[in-house]
């Protein structure tokens, strides 16, 4: 039967051109039905549309369509023949006997695993093996690194040896059922065969397709249309021939005629680049940048911003197939965010990790909660998860996890179901964080973290604990969800034969990589702008099209497993070399540039504060311009949002809100009257809106915790020594230092690294000892510490305030108070903020105290010698404050305004409302 191959122009119209030829080669006028005896194999089933749609137009009527599919699809009938070894099974099988053979640490398996499966695969579709000698595949391996009688490579020949002939028992893996339909397949066929290559046929490119065309061949007529872009014609296409010149080779299809720019295109190869640039007109190179531009961005967010800007302009434009290629995932990710907020929606093709969902997310938040023993910010995300307790109103969840979550933040809880159980039990109300958390209990129960189960017996009791945490129902309802559900109920038929035992440890490395191999495609969304790989571009035809991450650190080939990686193996092993892969992706960067109208490449100038060149082919390609134009073609792009947009969104003026007399505070405290003074919106947002965050949990000891503990102690020294004088100061360092331990030891024992603040502390005993002596010689003596003291405060509105705090000590001298502020700060630095007129603590206090204070101070309890820092005539700063706490209310109850007034690096700096005044646009 004849075999022949005809090589088209890679341009726009590629498809037209397959069609003609088709129906050139196979319709017959006198019988429509003809063409639907055809078969045409594409390499991308998302290409079959437009095929259809050129096939039609070239007829100009309606027409019968033939067979369109891809290989996969064509062999899956076939396949189904042979009893396949699913993925999953086979890579568990081949984890059992690494296991047994005890070679590597656990952890390790499950990556040998993948590396040699990968191997594995790639050997049969290229129809090759290893040797039958363990001995004489250590050698090829040897000769590969130029090494002999090496022992890690012998050890490597024996780990792989040994899986590749338990591989050769028992049912055959997809790659091999794949080869064995495809041959069946060309034994049986009896129609006519098209075949639409993405490059040349050969054993190194293409093996199984090249030997089904030679089978088929023998039985029926078999047509091989195939892109050449020596072929095409224009400005563009003669700019990227001398770039980046087709590597030939002396093989060329069965039935190919020589072309006669082979010769060319050899030479071109072996030319400089500056000789070739030389054979590049200044007008050819002015006209490919017509429709090739290079762009560069100083960060993710410019870089995302600049593409969705460049989308939208394309479709304000007219363009309406536009493909965004995403080479750096992370910025597409972001890019795509940005377009759909401009209500752009984009059709993604290519899907991402299931990991990254939030339906597995939330799995995944479900067994970190059982790894660390309800770690407090697992706990926290997984009750914010929109999956759990789906039987249970909105409400009721919302309540029940800021319950919870307020009750972390306020005892400090880090970690244990049972703890925070404990603890509610310990407190009136808060039913709703009691059901939330026994339900996460009796989920416990179902799948505990102790004990050796099988894969599906971890997968039989994950599903049982969703469903006791009614997150089943609402997995089903989402996108993603059902996905999930779906590969679930997969891997238990397909594993429920096997009898391995793991640990949750160790399933969870399994689970977590299965995650991580498993893709979603939301395929709701239908658009004109598609979210793509480059290679799912192969010949297909858009109107634009921007590679979003064209760096040499994302545009680049694929990484290959280790095994692969070396170029000396592949030889010894029979399979193709690494430049294979390098020049693919330069035939998809010039397939993609010829058959889009126009092509945008963009890229991060910088990242991680280090400069990120475009991927090799392309710097070729922007040198080669650079040399005909004089002047760079590569532009930089700011990124920034639209003027309109700015316009539109941005807020016109400071906020300054008022506060309803119904809603304004009637007790104030000095932490509360501090913010008021430094920005009054500050004040606004936590104390009127009640917006402030919760404390985090410390999960190690800060200077604010240990300043908390120091007056925790110090409050029971001075309970038990009111009075030092008389004693022993022996005695007294003992007895500070016991209650210093007292106090020090559940933290140190939650966290070892908290000994060094109990260290530290320790070295002040002697010095804060000395420093009491001294002051009780002066006449003052302990009265009272931590104590809540609050005062009426009429205003001269007639109106009434109530001030509050908490005084860390009090001592007395004849009448008079002495107040004392603990403070874990330098000396020098205290000194300063007492003499500072805006700062107000000590002030407030003293005006709690009313006219008894004759002495108000910070001490320095974390200096290398304990003193205190003196508030200048306290009574007159009360009086000062007083008035301006009087002025202040005054103004609010008369309606004034609250405006964002706080300095950009001092209260602004750990604001929490700074996102709610947006005072950052008016700075």
């Amino acid at each position: 039967m004849p075999l022949s191959t005809s090589s088209l122009p890679l341009d726009e119209h590629f498809l037209r051109h397959v069609a003609r030829c088709v129906l050139d080669r196979f319709s017959d006028p006198s019988n429509p039905a003809q063409l639907t005896t055809l078969r045409i194999v594409i390499p991308n089933l998302l290409l079959a549309p437009a095929l259809g749609e050129a096939l039609a137009r070239e007829t100009g009527g309606p027409l019968l369509l033939p067979v369109i599919d891809t290989l996969p699809g064509t062999l899956s009938l076939w396949e189904n023949e042979f009893e396949v070894l699913p993925d999953a099974r086979r890579q568990l099988i081949l984890h059992g006997l690494l296991r047994r053979h005890n070679w590597f640490h656990e952890s390790a398996l499950w990556d040998v695993v993948s590396e040699l499966t990968a191997l594995f695969d790639r050997l049969t579709e290229h129809s090759q093996r290893l040797p039958d000698d363990e001995a004489e595949l250590a050698a090829q391996l040897e000769r590969a690194f130029g090494l002999r009688n090496s022992v890690p490579l012998a050890f490597e020949a024996r780990v792989a040896h040994t899986l590749w002939r338990a591989e050769s028992q028992g049912s055959p893996s997809r790659a091999a059922a794949r080869a064995m339909a495809a041959a069946r397949w060309a034994r049986q066929i009896n129609t006519p065969l098209c075949i639409l290559a993405e490059g040349r046929l050969d054993v190194q490119n293409e093996p199984l397709l090249s030997q089904i065309v030679l089978r088929c061949a023998e039985r029926v007529p078999v047509l091989i249309l195939r892109p050449e872009r020596r072929q095409s014609e224009g400005a563009l296409a003669n700019t990227l021939y001398f770039a980046w010149p087709p590597v030939c080779d002396s093989d060329k299809n069965p039935g190919e005629p020589d072309i006669v720019s082979s010769g060319r295109a050899n030479d071109l190869c072996a030319q400089p680049l500056i000789d070739r640039a030389a054979e590049l007109s200044e007008a050819g190179a002015s006209a490919a940048t017509q429709r090739i531009q290079f762009a560069t961005a100083d960060g993710l967010e410019s870089l995302a911003n600049a593409v969705s800007e460049k989308i939208c302009q394309w479709l304000v434009d007219g363009k309406r197939q536009i493909a965004l290629i995403a080479a750096d995932r992370l910025a597409a990710r972001r890019a795509r965010a940005l377009l759909e907020r401009r209500g752009v929606l984009v059709a993604d093709e290519t899907g991402w990790k299931l990991s990254t969902t939030r339906a597995a997310a939330s799995v995944d938040a479900w067994i970190e909660l059982l790894v660390s023993d309800a770690y407090h910010r697992t706990l926290v995300d997984l009750l914010k998860s929109p999956f759990l307790f789906g039987d249970l109103s909105a409400e009721r969840r919302a309540n029940g996890a800021l319950q919870i979550e307020r009750l972390l933040s306020r005892h400090g809880i880090v970690g244990s179901l049972d703890v925070v159980m404990q603890t509610l039990q310990d407190r009136e109300g808060n039913d709703a964080a009691k059901e939330l958390i026994s339900r996460l209990l009796d989920a416990r129960r179902i799948m505990p973290a102790s004990g050796t189960l099988t894969i599906v017996q971890w997968l039989q009791r994950l599903e049982k604990a969703l469903e006791s945490l009614g997150a089943r129902n609402t997995l089903a309802y989402d996108v993603a969800g059902s996905d999930w559900l779906k590969w679930l109920k997969d891997r238990r038929n397909e594993l429920g034969e096997d009898t391995e035992r793991f640990s949750l440890t160790h399933w969870r490395q399994w689970f977590n990589r299965e995650m991580d191999a498993t893709f979603f495609i939301d395929r709701s969304v239908t658009s004109t702008v598609v979210l793509t790989s480059l290679a799912a571009t192969r010949l297909r035809v858009f109107d634009a099209a921007i590679v979003i991450g064209a760096d040499n650190e994302h545009l680049k080939p694929p990484q290959q497993p280790v095994w692969l990686a070396h170029d000396g193996v592949r030889r010894e092993l029979g399979l193709p070399g690494k430049d294979i892969e390098r020049a693919r992706l330069r035939e998809d960067l010039a397939g993609l540039a010829l058959c889009s109208g126009e092509t945008v490449f963009a890229w991060q100038h910088m990242q991680r504060q280090e400069h990120l060149l475009p991927s090799a082919d392309l710097e070729v390609l922007i040198r080669m311009l650079n040399m005909g134009l004089d002047d760079s073609v590569v532009c930089h792009i700011s990124g920034a949002p639209h003027e309109a947009e700015l316009t539109d969104h941005a807020p016109h003026g400071m906020p300054m809100p008022s506060v309803p007399a119904e809603r304004i505070p009637q007790r104030v405290s000095a932490s509360a009257l501090r913010n008021l003074l430094a920005c009054p919106y500050q004040y606004f947002a936590h104390y009127v809106l009640g917006l402030k965050e919760l404390d985090e949990v410390s999960e190690a000891l800060e200077k604010r915790d240990f300043g908390e503990q120091l007056h925790a102690l110090l409050q029971g020294f001075h309970s038990e020594f009111p009075v030092l004088a008389g004693h022993d100061e022996d005695e007294l360092l003992m007895a500070l230092q016991r209650h210093t331990e007292k106090a020090f030891a559940p933290l140190v024992a939650r966290n070892f690294l908290d000994h060094a603040w109990r260290v530290r502390w320790l070295a002040h005993l002697p010095s804060y000892i000395a420093w009491q002596l001294e002051r009780e010689r002066e006449g003052w003596h302990f009265s009272a510490s931590e104590e809540s003291v609050e005062k009426n405060m009429p205003l001269s509105d007639g109106s009434t305030l109530t001030l509050n705090g908490r005084i860390d000590r009090i001592d007395v001298r004849n009448e008079a108070f002495g107040l004392i502020d603990y403070k874990a700060r330098k000396l020098g630095d205290l000194r300063k903020q007492a003499a500072d007129p805006d700062d107000v603590q000590l002030a407030f206090y003293t005006l709690l105290k009313d006219d008894a204070v004759s002495e108000a101070a910070y001490v320095s309890v974390d200096d290398e010698k304990i003193d205190q820092a003196n508030l200048p005539e306290p009574a007159a700063a009360a009086e000062i404050l007083g008035e301006r706490i009087d002025h202040i209310f005054v103004r609010l109850r008369a309606g004034a305004g609250m405006p964002a007034n706080g300095a950009i690096d001092g209260p602004c700096a750990w604001c929490e409302a700074r996102g709610l005044c947006r005072k950052d646009w008016h700075t």
